[in-house]
């Protein structure tokens, strides 16, 4: 009876062991997963790459817009631009005559501007005859016109007398003025003959220097208003203009 029993039971463990099926467990999906797929289920598609002709055109695009040249300039653009640079260039001229003025003061202020001692000796051989000879010929008529007077019985107007030695002194002071500009002012240099060609140049000389006289005085008035730094500010400005200037014509 007990065998029977035991071996029922082991019938009907044997029956539901073979009947079992073990539960698998799904893992849920969550709502922002389903909503990122789209409609379907699973991962989303990737997006789709530009085609390269789109990618090409803007690239010319970008190219064409870097090569573009510069737009022009209407008409008054460009007189507006050419009267600045007219502006600019005379006051680069202004400021180079400023510095060449002030290098000018530093020299004089240096070595005091004199006669070198050749020149003088020049000056003092041709006023020889440029002046002695007309001193010499007007004392000597005075004494003509009193011998003859006197001695010959020669009468003569007294306007005549005067204006023969008169004439002949302002001869002789206009030869000192002579004999300066027709000797060479050059230590280097002799003049040659009566100095006509040195005369002209030298009074040539005397008038650009009367005119640049001028143009200093009015130069000084106009530093006059700006300060000491400002116009040293000005000239390194310049300085660094001119370089940059004489730079790029070498490179060219």
């Amino acid at each position: 009876m007990t065998n029977s029993s035991s071996l029922v039971l082991l019938l009907l463990l044997t029956v539901g062991a073979s009947s079992f099926q073990p539960i698998s467990f799904v893992p849920r999906t969550s709502s922002s997963q389903l909503s990122s797929g789209g409609k379907g289920f699973g991962a989303p598609p990737p997006a789709p790459k530009p085609p390269k002709k789109e990618e090409e055109s803007k690239e010319v695009t970008k190219a064409t817009v870097k090569a573009s040249p510069a737009p022009e300039l209407n008409v008054g653009q460009q007189s507006l631009m050419e009267m600045r640079r007219q502006k600019a260039e005379e006051r680069d001229i202004e400021l180079r005559k400023v510095k060449e003025l002030r290098e000018t003061d530093i020299q004089i202020a240096e070595a005091p501007a004199a006669i070198p001692e050749k020149v003088a000796q020049r000056m003092g051989q041709r006023m020889l005859p440029f002046v002695g000879l007309p001193l010499f010929l007007g004392l000597g008529s005075f004494v003509g016109f009193w011998y003859f007077a006197t001695y010959k019985d020669m009468e003569f107007q007294p306007v005549t007398v005067a204006v023969t030695t008169i004439g002949l002194l302002v001869v002789g002071l206009l030869g000192i003025t002579y004999s300066i500009f027709s000797t060479s002012w050059d230590e280097d240099r002799d003049s040659e003959g009566l100095g006509i060609e040195e005369a002209k140049k030298n009074l040539g000389n005397i008038k650009e220097g009367l005119g640049r006289s001028r143009e200093n005085a009015i130069m000084r008035e106009k530093m006059a208003t700006l300060s000491e730094r400002e116009i040293e500010r000005a000239i390194d400005d310049l300085d660094r203009r001119d370089a940059r200037k004489e730079k790029n014509e070498e490179q060219q």
